[in-house]
């Protein structure tokens, strides 16, 4: 990653135009693929001195990409990836690392928010109430407040982010189980340790005989 700050910007833009593409694309493996890219990417930016340049040239692009393909409901087995983007970019947008405004300061001026976090509250909510006319600006308001709230704790975030899914048309009456698959597979495996810790509830043919 190192070598990404070596980059021209219109090259850098293109490395990040080309994760983007990835985490379109309908094929899992390749939309996984772009999902794990840029959640790397985020991480080590926000650590590194580049922090303010980077996420002043793609972080509002980057939530409204990722808000495109969590609510398109072609991309339901990339929610986990989904919300641990999200939860990243919200927890950016109030950490110390980034210092410099996100906001456009030549038209709304360096005290035009008072802090990234009520910016970003401000604008993702209007990009929810222009991609879901039915959703109010109150109705965005409480969401995204939520996801603030959240931001510490995965699981009550992708309750949350769920929550708003099953919530908008397209998601009410279609199979929403690849959003559960997580904790689905987490359930089995819990309740599969549980089993084997008894004797004799397991038939011989399921008994994991190891080398023996």
């Amino acid at each position: 990653f190192r070598a990404l700050f070596t980059l021209a910007p219109d090259q850098l833009k293109l490395v990040v135009d080309s994760i983007v593409w990835a985490f379109r694309h309908t094929e899992r493996n390749i939309a996984e693929t772009g999902l794990n890219l840029l959640l790397e990417m985020t991480k080590f930016f926000q650590v590194s001195e580049f922090c303010n340049q980077f996420h002043q040239s793609f972080y509002l692009s980057l939530i409204q990409e990722i808000f495109a393909v969590m609510t398109d409901g072609f991309h339901k087995p990339g929610f986990k990836l989904h919300a641990l983007l999200l939860q990243n970019l919200f927890t950016i947008a109030e950490s110390e690392s980034l210092s410099a405004p996100l906001w456009d300061v030549s038209a709304k001026g360096p005290g035009g928010y008072q802090n990234n976090a009520a910016f970003v509250k401000e604008h993702v909510s209007n990009l929810l109430t222009t991609s879901f006319p039915n959703m109010s600006i109150a109705e965005a308001t409480v969401l995204v407040q939520g996801m603030f709230d959240y931001k510490s704790d995965l699981t009550l975030f992708k309750n949350h982010l769920r929550d708003f899914l099953v919530q908008t048309k397209q998601f009410k009456t279609s199979d929403n189980s690849a959003m559960f698959a997580e904790e689905q597979a987490a359930r089995q495996s819990a309740e599969r340790a549980r089993v084997d810790a008894i004797p004799g509830m397991l038939p011989p043919n399921q008994i994991d005989m190891g080398d023996d």
